[in-house]
């Protein structure tokens, strides 16, 4: 009796799992495939011999078979986001192309694809510069993985492409959407993905001297990408997305939020004596009205909000309330 009461115990959590596994994996539907579209990589061949699951139970054979998830898995309720999580992982085994739906930002799609913002930057050059100015109906490039996109370029080894974004050769001939085959012959255009790859930006994350003999410190390293002129009474200072910026002096932050002005995120900050600094297009700030920072002190991020061309920070130096020339107030170089 017991081992009865025992078989049809196990069949009903079967059935159970069955009907959830229905409600948690719906089909897609026709209007939210109609968003990605496969995109082929290497020598432009499609992918589709990779072999990404063709029906639910296939995929659950898969996993079957991968020791991803045992049966017992399968008979555990909480274990069905995991579940869910595994078999979207299993089908993307390509890049895909996604349409960029309202609403949508570069950390949301990251979010929902498991990725982070820079390998969409990376495998996207049009949004590098600038992932604040996107917009619905765009089409970005979203990979399975972590990493970065790579057109080859004249001149170009394997060596030297993994020397620049911090793998090893092998990590980019053993990836399989490259399709590389010895002897590894690169043709200019060819595009690679470079498994956990990451851009050397440590020259730009360099904090700026404190330039004690001056009125006023650099507030970020960069290229000057725009002087001071009487219809642009600022410099621009061009990084990359993220940098920090410091304060080039020490004061009273008086303003850290959005600004009417077209200048988006803004920090400004009040020196005395009549000296005022003014970082505008930041990705945000790290400091808030009212707060006293020192020389030097973090007080935000290069970013491209308002209307900006591109990751770089507006500087102002106000005296008495009159914008004046910053290269007058600053050292020769960050």
């Amino acid at each position: 009796m017991r081992r009865s009461c025992r078989v049809l115990w196990r069949i009903s959590l079967l059935v159970i799992a069955g009907l959830y596994a229905s409600l948690v994996a719906p089909a897609p539907t026709s209007a939210a495939m109609a968003s990605f579209t496969e995109t082929p990589v290497g020598g432009g061949a499609s992918l589709a011999s990779a072999g990404a699951p063709r029906s639910r139970a296939e995929a659950s054979e898969v996993m079957g078979r991968s020791g991803s998830f045992p049966v017992d898995d399968l008979l555990s309720l909480s274990r069905g986001p995991k579940l869910q999580e595994a078999l979207g992982a299993a089908a993307r085994r390509k890049i895909i192309t996604y349409t960029l739906q309202p609403g949508d930002t570069l950390w949301s799609v990251a979010h929902k694809f498991g990725l982070d913002v820079d390998t969409l930057r990376w495998c996207n050059p049009e949004i590098e510069r600038n992932p604040d100015r996107i917009w619905a109906g765009q089409e970005i490039l979203i990979p399975p993985r972590r990493g970065a996109l790579y057109t080859v370029r004249p001149g170009d080894t394997l060596e030297s492409i993994a020397k620049a974004w911090g793998v090893a050769p092998v990590d980019i001939t053993a990836e399989p959407l490259n399709r590389l085959s010895e002897p590894y012959e690169l043709v200019p255009g060819q595009q690679l993905f470079i498994p956990n790859g990451r851009k050397d930006l440590t020259r730009w994350l360099r904090k700026p001297s404190p330039a004690p003999g001056y009125a006023f410190a650099w507030p970020l390293v960069g290229r000057l990408t725009q002087g001071y002129s009487a219809r642009h009474r600022a410099i621009d200072i061009g990084s990359i997305y993220g940098a920090p910026v410091y304060a080039a002096r020490g004061g009273v932050v008086t303003h850290a939020a959005w600004a009417r002005t077209g200048y988006g995120y803004t920090v400004i900050i009040h020196h005395g004596d009549g000296l005022m600094t003014l970082y505008s297009h930041l990705k945000g700030a790290w400091v808030h009205e009212g707060d006293r920072v020192k020389r030097g002190q973090l007080i935000g991020e290069v970013g491209s909000t308002g209307r900006s061309t591109g990751p770089h920070v507006h500087f102002e130096i106000r005296v008495n309330g009159k914008r004046v020339n910053p290269l007058d107030y600053l050292p020769p170089e960050p």
